[in-house]
């Protein structure tokens, strides 16, 4: 399942320079959240709270929601599989591909139904769960909030799962927790990992109609959020506001990155994006090869995206960088291909 990911850093021996293949960005840490792990490590010696329900409440505060909406999880992906398995056996799901592949993983896992939509206005009645990603991995695409909400309208009996990991990397317009709430069948993922560059201690949250969250609470296994994790939500939660980084000048950057590819010719085909990676096909090329050849020749690691549904050997994602290493990256591009 989770084989074939992107950040397979761990795969090259520390010679990768420049990580292009994960959706993570080192620049969005919060400043002092190491330092309060350091000085916390202590917590390791006991259990954590096998229900974090007051670190739930504080977070639920803050996305202006009910109590007993939120449930931290052990990153995004376990709020993935508790929904799958919560959903049970015989469960008709709709993926909209392309798209993370654990969402369709789960769904088999517990004996799902699952097929594949490109678009909410294909979806019929007899769909129970929608799996969308949005801004969606690997396109860097926004469904707009306003199609959700009609979605969620015209299909009352059918569960929308909403996954917002890259939400914080996108200023377009998005579907908030309170509309969601209201909206009654709509389940919102977040990632705590990707906004703040932290994905080795997996937390994340889904917010959702109260009843949900008691029946995920029913699956999950105790203590699944480690007590390091909990402590930097408990950091996040009260100083989110003091991240001092500058979301639009990323973007603005992920876009100059984009029409920088695009420069290259060959045929080089690149989707819009409304966040900072983006899905890349270049005709005839092996993504696989292409990947060895930029670690290689360059350092530079990038995501082979050949294993997403619905695309081919020759789509590759990438994740903008600092300008420097964007630099680096097309350079590179540009001597593979005119060789």
């Amino acid at each position: 399942m989770i084989h074939g990911h992107g950040d397979d850093i761990f795969d090259y021996a520390g010679n990768v320079l420049h990580n292009f293949s994960s959706n993570v960005f080192s620049g969005t840490r919060l400043p002092g959240l190491y330092e309060h792990l350091a000085q916390s490590i202590t917590c390791i010696d006991h259990y954590p709270p096998a229900e974090a329900m007051g670190l739930e409440r504080l977070l639920a505060q803050r996305l202006r929601c009910q109590p007993g909406c939120v449930l931290l999880t052990n990153g995004a992906t376990e709020a993935i599989y508790l929904l799958a398995q919560a959903m049970g056996e015989g469960c008709r799901s709709a993926v909209v591909v392309p798209t993370f592949s654990e969402y369709e993983d789960a769904c088999r896992l517990y004996g799902h139904e699952v097929c594949h939509v490109t678009s909410l206005s294909t979806l019929t009645d007899d769909v129970q769960t929608v799996w969308l990603c949005c801004p969606n991995n690997p396109t860097g695409q926004l469904t707009p909030r306003r199609q959700l909400v009609e979605a969620a309208f015209s299909h009352p009996r059918t569960v929308f799962v909403v996954d917002q990991s890259y939400a914080f990397f996108c200023l377009d317009d998005q579907l908030a927790p309170r509309e969601a709430m209201q909206l009654g069948n709509v389940i919102l993922l977040r990632s705590m990992t990707k906004r703040f560059a932290i994905p080795g201690l997996r937390l994340g949250y889904a917010v959702a109609p109260e009843p949900f969250i008691d029946t995920l609470r029913q699956f999950r296994m105790p203590w699944s959020v480690n007590a390091l994790a909990l402590e930097a939500c408990r950091y996040i939660v009260d100083h989110a506001d003091e991240q001092a980084y500058d979301v639009a000048a990323y973007l603005k950057e992920a876009q100059r990155l984009r029409r920088s590819i695009l420069a290259l010719g060959h045929g080089i085909e690149v989707s819009p994006t409304q966040t900072h990676f983006m899905l890349v096909r270049i005709p005839g090329c092996d993504a696989l090869m292409l990947k060895r050849r930029l670690m290689d020749s360059s350092g530079i690691l990038v995501r082979a995206a050949h294993n997403f549904a619905g695309l081919t050997p020759d789509h590759i994602r990438v994740a903008a960088q600092t300008p420097e290493e964007n630099n680096l990256l097309v350079e590179a591009l540009e001597r593979i291909l005119e060789s």
